[in-house]
């Protein structure tokens, strides 16, 4: 029998089967059905830790938080990451508005101190508004995102909100699930005014409130960054005021335009401990052709 004709032979057989129903050619046909709708290209999926240490309480003291986030496709994908953040429902919206973020890739968590630099490809915004924090992600691979919030003279004292970031993974059409890390930050009560006296621009007097404090509890001023600059000599309720003259701010704080100024209560040896009593603004300026001191900004 020629290669034609057997050919030719295979084909009337194949049809007389499927014509008369024969189970050959139908397992033949639903075997390759089944192997082809079980083939899998790969998944997506979106991992996000490290939001839980950016909760803070805000102070005098502690005025900003520096905190990394680790995002990571835990899928089998190469993929975009996109973020969003929002204020839970019944939290503070004004408080989310009112506390600046700043936030940049870096190379691991330990590139994410105080003391870090801002680098490059940062996004800013609020709480309330941040822009997506996009990294392109191998399979398995993670993007670490440092994250640096503080509040403004806006935020609203004595206040809570909570914060849930979501994080997912995009690969073409596809995007995962959504993964979900919340934190929480908080403002303290509204620090007590200081009382200031002018004195013709040579110094000022800067009194605080009188409290449930002993009268041998010793006060401290503090100016400069998170008030970590004393000023002056210490003083106790007895007195209960400070002196400050313009030579008395270190050049390194100001030489000119306003300073605040906050009182601590001291411990046993001097140092300032984290109770702010009341908090004020001085201001430098050029009087006579010299140094000048005045209340207020």
């Amino acid at each position: 029998m020629s290669h034609r004709l057997r050919i030719l032979f295979a084909v009337v057989l194949t049809v007389a089967f499927v014509a008369g129903g024969s189970s050959a050619a139908w397992a033949l046909w639903a075997a390759s059905a089944t192997t082809t709708s079980s083939v899998t290209i790969g998944k997506t999926g979106a991992s996000l830790t490290g939001t839980s240490a950016i909760t803070t309480t805000f102070s005098s003291s502690v005025t900003t938080t520096t905190k990394p986030i680790t995002l990571t496709n835990s899928g089998s994908l190469a993929g975009t990451t996109a973020t969003t953040a929002s204020v839970a429902s019944g939290s503070s919206t004004a408080l989310a508005q009112a506390v600046g973020v700043v936030a940049w890739p870096v190379a691991s968590t330990a590139g994410c101190t105080v003391a870090s630099t801002v680098g490059t490809g940062s996004v800013r915004g609020t709480w309330a508004s941040l822009p997506s924090l996009t990294s392109t992600l191998a399979a398995g691979a993670s993007a670490v995102w440092c994250t640096r919030s503080t509040p403004t003279t806006a935020a609203p004292a004595s206040t809570t909100t909570s914060i849930t970031v979501g994080l997912t993974v995009t690969t073409g059409s596809w995007t995962s699930g959504v993964a979900q890390g919340t934190f929480s930050l908080t403002t303290a009560a509204a620090t007590p005014a200081l009382t200031c006296t002018d004195h013709a621009g040579t110094y000022v007097e800067v009194a605080w409130p009188t409290s449930s404090r002993p009268m041998d509890t010793w006060y401290g001023a503090f100016v400069g960054p998170s008030a970590s600059v004393m000023v002056g000599s210490k003083e106790q309720d007895y007195f209960g005021r400070f002196t400050l003259a313009p030579d008395q701010i270190p050049a390194s704080v100001a030489t000119s335009g306003p300073v605040t100024v906050t009182v601590k209560v001291l411990d046993s040896a001097g140092n300032a401990t984290s109770t702010v009593v009341a908090s004020g603004t001085i201001t430098l300026f050029t009087q006579n052709n010299g140094k000048a001191v005045r209340c207020g900004a």
